[in-house]
């Protein structure tokens, strides 16, 4: 589940100083967003799979809210601002329309031909709003009022949106209508509920205790109290769920586990006690990015069957699974980083953990990276020279194009038809 209060809380004053100002403008393109900073300092481009850029538009730096990647629905291209949505045409980068909402975007969705946005104002006791958009023309389709406010979120796979709200009530709204399909009452103190989807279950855990419901009907298919409540609670960015597999953090007098949880009947299959964990991710089945006490990162691949470490690669940065094998980097230790301020991008089998290739980007590549077909596009900064968006060929690493774009991105990539969206804004602006 992805926290929405702490996202939110610095971007209130952004939002304060766009509103009444005037539009952007440029010379490459018509302006989407009104905005505090001069439109060089953040852009949106579509770039084709073969490195041409379709077309480029100002918008707003985002400041220290929330980073929203653009949405392609059908021949629209949604872009989130603040407050703001403006719909693109996807062939040219056209501005169809605009919607201004009451309070900032904190989330964004699509399902089907709707987009739908989540509104939240932290900390002022407003309620929250949940609005449904049809992505063609800006119309609203329907609201949501959330009296209590949204803790936390995770889309289903059938078009659900699995909310915690601020009276540790977990609820299951349907975005094609914004009926709420379910609610369970509240009892998740101490601590809001850590939430995860997986083989049509959202997987709700606090307390010590992870329970599965149906995520169409709400029905507990199966609960486990894994520890004594009074322990003390499950640590909430822990909770990860990857194919069939479910990876829990808990806490403990012996130090914090690493649970292996089937998906299907909640057994645990196995426990993993890495040292001094902070946190983790799951990107693929096995594969556990560790955080730990001290600042390193270890990517432990572990066996599923058995959670036993098949292979680590120490890293600055979290992993990635594409389906070629585990990228990692920057700043891999095997080997470490090349002369000149390089650092370098690692591909790694997946079941042995050995390197197939390192790729060497200048100052710092922005992970994830983006998987399209045979290759892997980065976007990787230059302080000595121009911001690039890199194709590396995934069966050796070299490099395929580059194009140069305005800034470093600001946000992950969003696949289009025939390419990508890149939202390419400089973070030190205004710092």
């Amino acid at each position: 589940m992805m926290p929405v209060r702490r996202a939110c809380s610095a971007a209130l004053a952004c939002a304060c100083a766009v509103a009444g100002l005037a539009d952007c403008s440029s010379g490459h393109g018509p302006p989407v967003s009104t905005c505090s900073t001069p439109p060089e300092h953040a852009y949106v481009l579509d770039v084709t799979t073969s490195g041409r850029v379709r077309w480029q538009v100002p918008a707003c730096w985002p400041g220290d809210g929330p980073q929203l990647s653009p949405l392609a629905v059908g021949p629209v291209v949604v872009l989130a601002q603040f407050d703001h949505l403006y719909g693109l045409r996807l062939a040219d980068g056209h501005r169809v329309w605009s919607w201004t909402g009451s309070q900032l975007i904190a989330g964004m969705w699509q399902w089907q031909g709707l987009v739908v946005v989540l509104q939240q104002t932290p900390g002022l006791g407003v309620p929250s709003l949940l609005t449904g958009l049809d992505a063609g023309s800006g119309q609203v389709r329907w609201t949501l009022r959330i009296v209590w406010g949204v803790d936390g979120f995770s889309p289903t796979a059938d078009g659900g949106l699995a909310i915690v709200r601020g009276d540790d009530t977990l609820e299951v709204v349907d975005l094609s209508s914004g009926r709420v399909r379910w609610t369970r009452p509240p009892g998740l103190d101490p601590d809001p509920a850590a939430t995860a989807v997986a083989g049509g279950a959202l997987l709700a855990a606090a307390n010590g205790r992870l329970t599965s419901y149906d995520e169409r009907t709400g029905q507990v298919r199966w609960a486990d109290q894994l520890m004594p409540a009074q322990e003390g609670s499950v640590n909430a960015p822990g909770l990860q769920a990857s194919a069939e597999m479910v990876y829990l953090t808990l806490p403990g007098a012996q130090g914090t586990q690493v649970l292996g949880i089937s998906a299907a009947d909640g057994r645990v299959e196995w426990r993993f006690a890495p040292a001094r964990i902070q946190r983790l991710n799951a990107y693929a089945p096995g594969l556990v990015s560790v955080i730990a006490d001290s600042g390193n990162t270890w990517q432990d691949d572990l066996d599923p069957a058995t959670g036993r470490v098949r292979w680590q690669v120490a890293s600055s940065n979290d992993a990635m699974a594409t389906p070629a094998g585990i990228v990692t980097g920057p700043f891999t230790y095997e080997p470490k980083p090349g002369p000149d301020g390089t650092n370098q991008l690692s591909l790694h089998d997946t079941q042995t953990g050995q390197t197939r290739w390192i790729a060497e980007l200048k100052d710092f590549p922005a992970l994830p990276v983006f998987p399209d077909g045979p290759l892997l596009i980065v976007a990787a900064a230059d302080r000595d020279g121009p911001d690039l968006l890199t194709a590396l060929r995934m069966s050796d690493g070299q490099r395929a194009w580059q194009v140069t774009i305005p800034e470093p991105t600001a946000a992950p990539l969003s696949a289009v038809p025939g390419g990508m969206l890149v939202y390419a804004a400089n973070a030190l602006f205004g710092t």
